[in-house]
């Protein structure tokens, strides 16, 4: 937890807000809402920086960036890809390389996990679903096909070869994805779990996602803050995942939603409401527009 505390009103002004989009940006039913949209707009009229950061795909968050109707820097995969909307290219792209590959295939072979790689943008941001010698899923792919249409399938040989792979999710049985995870994390490796994959019901399987060595959406960040001559103590961070952990830890002030886990709120600088209650309105009108409003009254 940092050491800043949210009311210290000598505290550094924000300068960048970095905020999460699954149970942060978006209300339950997955939407931005106006309030949400105007609150965004304030910050960036006083000359305050917003970045999207989530595990999501570049695909995946366009429609949110278009829903927002402005231009934003994104951090994606949870901090495996940087990208810069304006000019459509990468800023860092931080793919797992082919001992971390070998190393994730293993344990999921070992634990009977199936496993779901996610390339880059430079190949059409392809999903693999992974076969050979792993089990193929059949229920899996009945769910994700019809969501997705661009499930590709590779033995785990051919996967080894590929070059661009930012994320690798692992599907199990929680004891075993967590047995698998405890040995990749001890070699070093992020995992960021979620738990059971909601949108799968029929399914009683968890998702972790693997990552290349140093990915977090904190050194996404931290890239993006450099170009702009910025700190990470300079960002105010909103989000409710595991993912957003090592931001929130980071940041100058990380705030956690109130619809986050227990142990998320509890390593955050300050809790707000639930997405389902405009929080992140909460953290940016508290943290950011506030005292932003005083600095300038006081000019």
């Amino acid at each position: 937890m940092n050491t800043r505390h949210p009311n210290d009103r000598s505290a550094p002004l924000f300068r960048l807000v970095v905020l999460d989009i699954d149970g942060t940006l978006l209300d339950p039913t997955d939407v931005v809402r106006p309030v949400v949209r105007e609150a965004i707009q304030s910050c960036r009229e006083l000359g305050v920086e917003v970045v999207l950061a989530t595990g999501r795909r570049l695909r995946t968050t366009r429609p949110i960036v278009s829903e927002l109707g402005i231009q934003l820097p994104l951090v994606l995969y949870n901090g495996a890809l940087v990208w810069d909307t304006e000019h459509e290219a990468a800023l860092a792209e931080r793919p797992l390389d082919r001992t971390a590959l070998e190393r994730a295939l293993r344990e999921a072979e070992r634990e009977g996990l199936g496993a779901l790689v996610l390339r880059g943008p430079a190949s059409g941001e392809r999903m693999v679903l992974v076969t050979d010698p792993l089990p193929r899923l059949p229920e899996f792919e009945q769910e994700l096909l019809p969501r997705t249409g661009d499930v590709d399938h590779r033995a785990a040989q051919q996967v080894l070869e590929l070059d661009d792979v930012l994320t690798v999710d692992l599907f199990g049985p929680e004891l075993a994805l967590r047995r698998a995870t405890a040995r990749l994390a001890r070699a070093g490796l992020p995992i960021y779990h979620h738990g059971p994959f909601e949108w799968l019901p029929a399914l009683p399987r968890w998702v972790a996602n693997v990552h290349a060595p140093g990915v977090s959406k904190a050194t996404g960040v931290e890239t993006l803050a450099s170009r702009l001559g910025l700190t990470l103590a300079d960002v105010l961070a909103v989000g409710d995942g595991e993912n957003d952990l090592p931001l929130l830890r980071a940041a100058g002030l990380g705030v956690a939603m109130g619809n986050a886990p227990e142990h998320v709120r509890a390593q955050a600088d300050a809790v707000v409401r639930g997405h389902d209650e405009d929080g992140v309105v909460e953290a940016l009108e508290r943290f950011v527009l506030e005292p932003w409003r005083r600095v300038r009254a006081l000019a």
